[in-house]
């Protein structure tokens, strides 16, 4: 067991040099979302509508270089993702009835990106994976002049664990374009009561939810340099 145990310590020990030896640094980053989530209701005619959240949505990165042309990056962040449903729907007198469903969370995200391209000048791809916990849950149905609001914290309605997938596209300037797909469904509940007190029983089958996004990343000063007087220039750094 001691061997074993020293064997992972020489391990972490020879990952943290290797790390420790790249250019490092950190950066903040906001984005803009536009996200879609199709739900599903049985026979229900629900489609779904585009949700745009330009709000707290903030990221810290911590950017490692390995090479001019390839590195990762981590961080924590928070966003405020969601869906929109128009549902049609039939009332218990058969009278045709709409209403707007909107549902929330918002999220705290730690990503893990690898990145492609010119690190330099701050052009690349990057792409990789991102766990989130879905901590702040909100759903807000509308009916005509009617509106009713429930808010829960750490609420079972969505998945609060919900991994997902997502690519990046990086422009000289910090700006990018992301896309975010989430592995599990949004919502993890089936059965709504609508205002007017009729049940959609198969409200919730499924709910799959993606977003695409414009935003923009500072990076900050560099945390370490692999090289000493450095006089490089770049959209990123300036250095004297």
């Amino acid at each position: 067991m001691f061997k074993n145990f020293s064997g992972i310590l020489y391990c972490l020990l020879l990952f943290s040099t290797q790390v420790f030896s790249q250019n490092y640094y950190l950066g903040a980053a906001g984005e803009s979302i536009f996200s879609v989530g199709t739900v599903e209701a049985g026979a229900e005619d629900i489609r779904p509508v585009l949700r745009w959240s330009p709000v707290l949505n903030f990221q810290e990165q911590l950017h490692i270089d390995f090479s001019p042309a390839f590195g990762i990056y981590t961080g924590l962040g928070i966003r405020n993702v969601g869906l929109i449903s128009k549902v049609e729907y039939v009332d218990d007198q058969d009278i045709n009835k709409s209403a707007t469903i909107k549902e929330r969370s918002y999220a705290l995200g730690l990503p893990l990106l690898f990145k492609l391209g010119d690190m330099k000048d701050g052009v690349y791809f990057a792409g990789g994976a991102e766990a989130e916990v879905m901590f702040a849950y909100k759903r807000k149905i509308f009916e005509g002049d009617s509106k009713n609001k429930f808010t829960r914290w750490f609420d079972d309605n969505v998945n609060i664990f919900n991994p997902s997938l997502l690519a990046e596209v990086h422009f000289p300037k910090g700006q990018y374009l992301r896309f975010k797909y989430y592995m599990k469904d949004f919502l993890n509940y089936k059965g709504i009561q609508m205002i007017d007190g009729t049940e959609l029983p198969d409200y919730g089958e499924k709910s799959p939810l993606f977003y695409f996004s414009f935003g923009a990343l500072t990076l900050k000063k560099k945390v370490k340099e692999k090289t000493e007087n450095t006089t490089t220039e770049s959209a990123y750094f300036k250095a004297e």
